[in-house]
């Protein structure tokens, strides 16, 4: 099963679970995890499941997704523990691995990724 935990200044805020539809993050009402404050776009960020692994696309933000400690320009496979940072809240990304409990997966670097058309002319746009 696959989280994310929210944290701010250090401190946990809550824990929620991804489900098979994914999750979105950002500053409107009908966010799953719902950031109030003024750095985060209505609609920032995003985490779901392609095949295997899971993976944060940011959505266009004004201020931008930082995938430990790197902007993110498009998406990004996630691994076990990874930080994303959206305005001043830090989320870590947990899963547990289906075969080792407790160990993360190898990372989603040597996965087949699938593309869309879609998905080649947006990284054709961001290149």
């Amino acid at each position: 099963m696959a989280k994310i935990v929210v944290m701010f200044k250090g401190q946990v805020v809550k824990e929620v679970a991804i489900g098979s539809e994914g999750i979105r993050i950002g500053r409107d009402a009908d966010n799953d995890i719902q950031i109030d404050n003024l750095a985060v776009s209505r609609h920032h960020a995003e985490i779901y499941r392609q095949g295997i692994p899971f993976y944060l696309e940011d959505l266009k933000s004004t201020n931008g997704t930082f995938l430990n400690g790197a902007l993110l320009n498009w998406k990004r496979g996630l691994n076990h523990q990874d930080k994303i940072t959206i305005g001043k809240h830090t989320l870590v990304f947990m899963e547990e691995a289906k075969d080792q409990p407790g160990k993360s997966r190898p990372s989603a670097a040597n996965e087949t990724l699938c593309l869309t058309p879609e998905d080649l002319e947006r990284m054709r746009r961001n290149s």
